[in-house]
């Protein structure tokens, strides 16, 4: 990999870009994609990245067709999210680390699960599985570490937290994350269009729900 000014660095025919305003990257990255010139764009935490065809365009005028239309989408206005609520249930089947995440954030169990519905989370971005949601808020979440052993199955449906972040696992998979709660809604299902529930930047806000109702949710959406 090479790296050339204004932080932009080249590997083969993918160029990625750092950018300081998260808030802004996939609002860019989607200008990026209409814009028509590139292959493919993928968002990041702290970047944006994008594929270019070689045969078409050289590298350097690639870097400078990237940094041209980022100076000039950096001054477009980001659209405000809406707030979705995802339900989420607690119940100690559902929630193995809780009791030690509320701990380690300072909380009984019960503050805990009040201070995570109270504060909102946003995507920052989908991956490692399809419709894996790693989510952001910026409220400190004191000093919660990840699993010393990942578990080799973590429910469809779990949230997971370490830190200032949590995570949403559309499939059942091994995972790391303490698990503080579990979602009866479908997050990635290929029938929809789009597949994904969620989609970066949209804004998050945690409900709770009984046992009774995530079983009745889930019931639902079998039917």
């Amino acid at each position: 990999m090479t790296e050339s000014p204004e932080n932009v660095h080249v590997c083969d025919d993918w160029i990625s870009r750092k950018l300081r305003d998260l808030s802004q990257i996939h609002r860019l990255a989607q200008l990026l994609r209409e814009a028509g010139t590139w292959t493919e764009v993928v968002p990041g935490l702290d970047s944006v990245t994008v594929q270019f065809d070689p045969s078409r365009i050289d590298v350097g005028d690639a870097i400078t067709a990237l940094n041209s239309q980022l100076s000039v989408e950096g001054e477009s206005s980001v659209s405000v999210s809406s707030t979705t609520d995802i339900p989420v249930c607690y119940d100690p089947d559902f929630a193995p680390d809780i009791a030690n995440v509320a701990e380690q954030s300072g909380h009984s169990v019960e503050n805990f699960i009040r201070w995570h519905q109270n504060v909102r989370f946003s995507v920052s971005m989908l991956g490692f599985l399809p419709g894996f949601a790693y989510l952001r808020c910026t409220e400190d979440g004191s000093d919660v570490r990840r699993l010393a052993s990942p578990r080799q199955q973590v429910a469809s449906g779990s949230v997971g937290m370490v830190g200032n972040q949590n995570c949403l696992y559309s499939f059942s998979s091994p995972g790391g994350w303490p698990i503080i709660g579990r979602t009866p809604v479908t997050l990635f299902d290929p029938a929809k269009s789009p597949p994904n529930l969620l989609q970066p930047d949209q804004i998050i806000r945690f409900k709770q729900i009984g046992r009774d109702d995530y079983e009745r949710l889930v019931a639902k959406q079998q039917t």
